[in-house]
C-alpha cells in the first residue's frame, strides 16, 4: 500500500476534498499536505510537498506519494506501485517539451510561468530509503533546485516514468480530451473558480466529473 498526500490551500478546501474523495474511493489512505506561504509562489504547498517523505509516519510503507490538489482520479493509483524500482528516488510523469499555453493561473491571481521540467512535481512517488532532501534543503533551497528535480540527478538513474495518462493536463496542447486517463490535473484551474457552474463553463469532459464529485469528510482525519 501507499499513502497519498493532498496538496491543501486554506480558503480553497474544496478542491481538496474532492481529489482525496476521488483517491479514497479506491482504497487509498490520504492525508493534507502542511501549508507553509512562501512569496511569490502560486500555491503554500510549493515547498511542504517535499517534506512528505520524511513526515509521513507510516513506516510500513516504502513510497510515499504526493499530489496536487486540482488533480481527480479516475482510476486506482495503487496499480502503480507494482511497478515501482527501489533503485529510483522519485516517480513522475514526465511532460518531455512541455511548454503550458496559459498566461496566468488560481484565477488570474498569477502569471504562470514556463520553466524545464514544468508539473513534473505536480504528482512525485517518492522512495522514502533513497530520498535525500532534508528541511534545511527544503526551506532554503532555490524553489527552480526543488521542482527541476536538480536535486535527483542523474535523472536515468534516479527519476523513474510514470505514463502520462496520471497527469492529464487539462485544456493544455497535446492533451486532448479523453476519456481513458488514470487521472485528470486542472493545471489551468477548474470549475472551483466559476461563481455559476452550468454548462456553458465547462470547458473539458472533465469539468462534469469533478462537480459531481463527493468530498472527503475532514472528520475521518480525527478518527
Amino acid at each position: 500500500m501507499i499513502d497519498f498526500w493532498v496538496g491543501y490551500t486554506p480558503g480553497r478546501e474544496q478542491v481538496n476534498r474532492k481529489c482525496r474523495f476521488s483517491l479514497e474511493k479506491f482504497g487509498v489512505k490520504t492525508h493534507s499536505v502542511p501549508h507553509y506561504y512562501v512569496k511569490n509562489t502560486n500555491n503554500p504547498f510549493a515547498r511542504t510537498r517535499y517534506l512528505v517523505p520524511l513526515i509521513d509516519y507510516n513506516e510500513d510503507n516504502k513510497w510515499v506519494a504526493f499530489v496536487d490538489d486540482d488533480f481527480i482520479f479516475f482510476k486506482n493509483p495503487l496499480s502503480l506501485v507494482r511497478d515501482l524500482d527501489k533503485n529510483k528516488m522519485v516517480y513522475c510523469c514526465k511532460h518531455e517539451n512541455y511548454v503550458s499555453k496559459g498566461e496566468v493561473k488560481m484565477g488570474g491571481q498569477y502569471k504562470n510561468v514556463n520553466y524545464p521540467r514544468k508539473n513534473w512535481s505536480s504528482f512525485m512517488i517518492f522512495n522514502k530509503e533513497k530520498y535525500s532532501l532534508t528541511c534545511k534543503e527544503i526551506f532554503h533551497s532555490p524553489m527552480s533546485y526543488l521542482h527541476q528535480m536538480e536535486w535527483a540527478e542523474p535523472e536515468e538513474k534516479y527519476i523513474g516514468s510514470i505514463p502520462l495518462e496520471w497527469n492529464w493536463l487539462v485544456n493544455e496542447p497535446n492533451y486532448p480530451d479523453k476519456e481513458d486517463v488514470g487521472a485528470a490535473h486542472f493545471t489551468l484551474g477548474g470549475p472551483w473558480y466559476k461563481t455559476n457552474v452550468d454548462n456553458e463553463y465547462l470547458k473539458s469532459i472533465y469539468d462534469k466529473h469533478w462537480i459531481e464529485m463527493e468530498e472527503y469528510d475532514y472528520n475521518k482525519d480525527w478518527s
